[in-house]
């Protein structure tokens, strides 16, 4: 929120070439910015005639070792990890970390902005993956005033208009090489279930799942790419619709679930209808959630970091930095994978 025109702290950050954190820090005197980047912060400042709102000077005036952190879901266990990651880090800075679901900043009464203010953060984590459009809308609004009050760091599926510090998920990196192990082992039909088809971005799975089959020279078949919510129930649902749409022989010989629990519940209907794992279809998770393991058989899937992400945030939030960077990841293959099995007759 300005109260004197419509340029933000966004705008100056923009403009000056450095982070909006650093600009923040310019404008509240902090010494640990040179003084070459404050002359240059501060003749910006000067050319746009910036001024922060009152609120925004009031609100962001004392420090409070107080740190937020917004994620989408928490009854997810992949989220928890995140939380549990940036709860330790925190800590060893003598930092506490609030929490907020997105689902209790949505409402039409709520102010984010000013509601996270209010808290007196010092600083605030945003997890944008599988933001429901109504929320990302909000996002877009809410970011410029939201980082008048304190520094944002943002981690998951972040689109490149958003210039903001962040950790990104290069999920099309992973479904590329997933697809590449599994055509190794002569799968050609894979299938991949999870997600929406509004995800687009060149970083998405989607653009990774095409990327590898290209790469193999296999079609994309429509009947293989099915859409659901990342729960194992949505899983199973999307599974059992699948197959009952192919004849026998036309099944896939693999299926990538979007997340771990979808991949459990693509495995309970696959059991179901007589298919060996992975004699007769290999599965391949994401998350390296913790029943992957312990999973029978015990599950193939990406290892997401999670804990390591979720420190990574705090620790680029308190540093200041306001670069671009990818989250890390490892593929990790288990026996739930296996060589393409022949096809399945209709007569079997």
């Amino acid at each position: 929120m300005n109260e004197t025109g419509n340029n933000t702290i966004y705008e100056v950050a923009k403009e000056a070439g450095v982070s909006i954190t650093t600009v923040s820090r310019v404008l509240h005197g902090k010494d640990t910015v040179s003084p070459k980047t404050r002359q240059k912060v501060e003749a910006v400042i000067k050319q746009l005639n910036y001024r922060p709102s009152a609120i925004a000077r009031g609100l962001t005036g004392q420090k409070t070792n107080t740190l937020g952190i917004i994620l989408p879901k928490l009854t997810n266990p992949n989220y928890a990890l995140i939380f549990n990651g940036a709860y330790e880090e925190a800590r060893k800075h003598g930092y506490a970390v609030s929490l907020f679901p997105w689902s209790s900043l949505s409402a039409e009464d709520y102010n984010p902005a000013l509601m996270l203010a209010e808290r007196r953060l010092d600083g605030v984590i945003i997890n944008v993956e599988y933001l429901a459009p109504e929320d990302a809308v909000l996002l877009e609004r809410e970011l410029k005033e939201l980082q008048q009050y304190m520094p944002v760091v943002l981690i998951g599926c972040v689109p490149q208009a958003l210039e903001y510090p962040t950790i990104n998920y290069k999920y099309s990196e992973w479904m590329q090489k997933i697809v590449g192990e599994l055509t190794a082992l002569g799968h050609e039909r894979i299938a991949f279930i999870g997600g929406t088809e509004e995800d687009r971005y060149d970083f998405r799975r989607d653009v990774g799942y095409a990327a590898g089959l290209k790469e193999a020279r296999l079609p994309f078949v429509g009947n293989y790419r099915i859409y659901c919510k990342a729960t194992a129930e949505a899983g199973e649902n999307a599974m059992r619709e699948m197959l009952e749409s192919l004849q026998p022989r036309y099944w896939p010989t693999a299926v990538i679930a979007i997340n771990d629990m979808v991949a459990i519940g693509c495995q309970k209907v696959a059991f179901r209808y007589g298919l060996r794992i992975p004699q007769d279809l290999s599965i391949v998770g994401c998350d390296n959630l913790f029943f992957a393991s312990f999973n029978n058989p015990p599950l193939s899937t990406v290892d997401t970091k999670q804990q390591e992400l979720g420190a990574r945030a705090v620790r680029k939030l308190l540093s200041g930095d306001g670069s671009r960077e990818n989250a890390e990841w490892e593929l990790i293959l288990r026996e739930s994978i296996g060589k393409a099995a022949d096809p399945v007759s209709d007569t079997e």
